[in-house]
């Protein structure tokens, strides 16, 4: 709800707003149109999770942008929405305009015109072109999506060249210390999304980078004794795979090196 609060004290105020509730509860869903009129809530029988959400929410926005936030996120400027529609206005090529986002006990980031081309965006705080995202398969259906859903999404709009840039004109607060990254289920998840996006999205030549890329992320679990969860999902991987069979829909060679030698530039400015 405070999140709601939120979005009603922006100016101008967003001009639709769309709540996806999971196994949907008729009761809260009533608490929060009896409280929120203008909100437009979809709901599900099956857990989504929050790319699966988001997707069901662009699908059915009839606005040209889609800002997206957690049920713990929130602008801190009251002008982030037509500050966000200026810059996506500047280049009709930009798909994704992350924001300048910060967490509980960190400082508050500031404030300037400032924006560059990245290779990949945080859900919790960003505009999506909705056009460009229609031109995608887009988000998987994913309970804990860590290390898919915004990854997965960027590599499908790059691939058709569509820009995603950061900038600290416009602000986000995600309420949490990220504690719960801890949690065995998002272990399991972790390890079952390294296995399941190469199986999505690369070419069969790059397969072995996948391999490679999966087995990190085992080993970072492993160093991080983020035991709860471990062999779960490297037992479930092949599992998760077989699931998504019918979903494989890999990028191109040349989009998907195009990919990495934009995410090793990006990386490498930032050091």
């Amino acid at each position: 709800m405070q999140v709601l609060e939120k979005l009603e004290g922006c100016e101008p105020k967003p001009f639709e707003i769309f709540v996806y509730i999971d196994d949907a509860d008729k009761k809260l869903a009533q608490v929060i149109q009896d409280n929120n009129p203008r909100v437009k809530i979809l709901t599900g029988a099956t857990r989504v999770g929050p790319g699966g959400a988001r997707h069901r929410c662009l699908n059915a926005a009839s606005q040209p942008y889609f800002a997206s936030f957690d049920d713990d996120s929130w602008p801190i400027d009251t002008d982030y929405f037509s500050a966000c529609i200026s810059i996506m206005n500047t280049d009709n090529k930009v798909a994704v305009l992350e924001t300048s986002i910060f967490h509980q006990d960190q400082k508050e980031p500031e404030r300037s015109n400032s924006f560059h081309q990245t290779c990949s965006f945080t859900g919790c705080g960003h505009v999506m072109r909705v056009s460009a995202y229609r031109q995608v398969a887009g988000y998987v259906d994913r309970a804990w999506a860590y290390g898919l859903e915004e990854r997965d999404v960027s590599m499908q709009l790059l691939a058709l060249e569509w820009k995603i840039i950061k900038t600290s004109t416009a602000r986000v607060f995600h309420d949490t210390r990220l504690k719960h990254h801890g949690n065995k289920e998002i272990t399991r998840a972790t390890i079952e999304n390294a296995a399941l996006l190469p199986w999505l999205r690369y070419p069969v030549s790059f397969w072995p980078y996948g391999i490679l890329q999966y087995a990190n992320v085992i080993w970072f679990l492993v160093k991080s004794q983020r035991w709860p969860g471990l062999v779960k999902g490297i037992l479930g991987s092949p599992l998760e795979i077989w699931r998504h069979r019918k979903m494989r829909k890999p990028l191109p060679k040349s989009a998907f090196k195009a990919y990495l030698s934009k995410k090793k530039e990006v990386s490498y400015e930032q050091k």
